[in-house]
């Protein structure tokens, strides 16, 4: 097994566990108890059929973030390759076109209950997509979700659990669809990674997360609680299972990676992700690197400064 994931070193000292799930090879042991499941940690298994889809492409990966309201960038998502959106059931109102783009050809889904359930409500929505990708564990509910990407007709991927498990692992806590979906694509020789739209939930301070036809759409489909001011809980969001830190700083890894080649992120992130933009923590261990990171966010909080932007000493 290689002794990395999408070209980036594993950890010598792995992260702290921050997951009300148990620990990712207590999970695998577990599974390889139950029957017919992968009982370790796996490589990524390559998918040539989305390969050839995929390679040497200019990808726009759009998250449903509101902060893309008004930015007016759908002319620049639509003039991608291909355009990937995450845990979306429906195609894009025209309304929106203007700022989110108008087209979908792949779609990042988890595929749980309520995800299966509102693409089958947008059955027109799921078989006019070139391919559907789920980088998430269904070893629980397989059989249900093969038989319902089978049912669809859409050409599928589904993301091997013991490579999963693997990237949890080392990221430190159950991942997200939407960074998860990255992980997945860089593992595939891409010409350019447009990712836009995507937040942290507001950088792990939450309030209003997603635009509102979105949130509409995942409230009624019961994914959790709507809300007048359209904020949902963080309880209804498990955060108690995707711990966002650690993910804010296996991205932050991303970036001091691949930025600009072939990773291209929006100004939101530029400007949370200053640090990796401006290559700042790469001098530095992943401990020094996670602390500058936690100074970094309060200075934005509290002083509405960056690291980059003191001029003192490191």
């Amino acid at each position: 097994m290689k002794n990395s994931i999408i070209g980036i070193p594993l950890s010598k000292i792995k992260p702290k566990w921050q997951s009300s799930t148990p620990l990712p090879e207590v999970q695998l042991a577990d599974l390889g108890r139950r029957g017919p499941f992968v009982d370790g940690y796996r490589d990524y298994n390559f998918d040539k059929n989305l390969d050839k889809l995929v390679n040497a492409k200019r990808i726009a990966y759009v998250c449903p973030s509101p902060h893309l309201s008004g930015k007016k960038l759908g002319s620049l998502i639509d003039s991608y390759d291909l355009v990937v959106r995450v845990n979306q059931s429906y195609h894009m109102p025209e309304e929106l076109w203007e700022d989110y783009g108008s087209r979908t050809d792949i779609l990042m889904n988890c595929l749980n209950i309520h995800k299966i359930n509102a693409l089958r409500e947008g059955m027109d929505y799921a078989r006019s997509l070139k391919y559907i990708v789920c980088p998430m564990v269904s070893m629980w509910d397989i059989g249900r979700v093969h038989s319902f990407l089978d049912e669809i007709g859409t050409p599928w991927h589904n993301v091997c659990d013991g490579y999963l498990f693997k990237v949890f692992r080392e990221v430190g806590t159950t991942c997200n669809t939407g960074l998860m979906g990255i992980i997945t694509l860089l593992n595939y020789d891409i010409s350019e990674l447009f990712v836009t739209g995507m937040s942290f939930f507001n950088m792990n301070t939450f309030g209003k997360v997603y635009y509102d036809k979105y949130h509409d759409e995942a409230a009624k489909n019961n994914n959790f609680k709507a809300t007048k001011d359209r904020k949902p809980l963080i309880s209804d969001l498990r955060m108690d299972i995707h711990e966002q830190q650690p993910q804010i700083n296996y991205f932050n890894k991303i970036l001091l990676h691949y930025y600009k080649n072939p990773f291209i992120i929006d100004e939101y992130l530029e400007e949370n992700f200053n640090l990796a933009v401006n290559g700042l923590t790469r001098r530095f261990s992943d401990q020094d690197a996670s602390a500058i990171l936690k100074i970094d966010n309060f200075l934005k909080k509290k002083y509405k400064l960056t690291v980059t932007d003191w001029q003192g000493d490191l």
